[in-house]
């Protein structure tokens, strides 16, 4: 996405968390009100290969805390296909979300799906999406819930 390459473990996983310093471009440097941008990769949540540790879940709410606290923008690559997994990573991303809103930080979240089908499939993309944002309300009141917030206090 940024034309970086971090080290991968099998698969072109990420193992644990790399960091890199961008530099940005003289002329953009106002506009972006910034002079560098952190880039953060980190292993996936839910990670198969982590999945038979004792504390898998809290390794994982760890990890999006921290990269959730770090960030002014978190970019979450997602695949489509298994819903359960990810409502698992929407919880753990909400519940991140919502420990930044209790300190007052207020972090953005952009989505990037994959294996989503071809552009042209407007239609079936449109109803993917629906479903998505459905799963994530339903995500953000589950983790509210648990924390003890009004399921719309993460939208305050």
């Amino acid at each position: 996405m940024f034309g970086l390459q971090f080290p991968v473990a099998s698969g072109r996983c990420t193992r644990g968390a790399f960091m890199t310093l961008l530099k940005v471009k003289r002329e953009l440097q106002e506009e972006l009100d910034c002079h560098f941008i952190l880039v953060i990769d980190t292993e996936g949540l839910k990670a198969p290969e982590l999945a038979s540790l004792e504390d898998s879940y809290e390794h994982d709410n760890e990890l999006a805390t921290l990269v959730v606290g770090l960030s002014d923008i978190t970019i979450i690559n997602m695949a489509m296909e298994n819903t359960s997994e990810m409502k698992d990573i929407l919880q753990i991303v909400v519940h991140a979300f919502l420990r930044m809103k209790e300190i007052g930080k207020k972090p953005s979240c952009q989505f990037v799906h994959q294996n989503v089908s071809d552009v042209s499939a407007h239609e079936k993309n449109m109803r993917d999406r629906k479903k998505f944002l459905e799963q994530l309300d339903e995500m953000t009141k589950v983790a509210a819930n648990m924390e003890k917030k009004q399921w719309n206090y993460l939208f305050q």
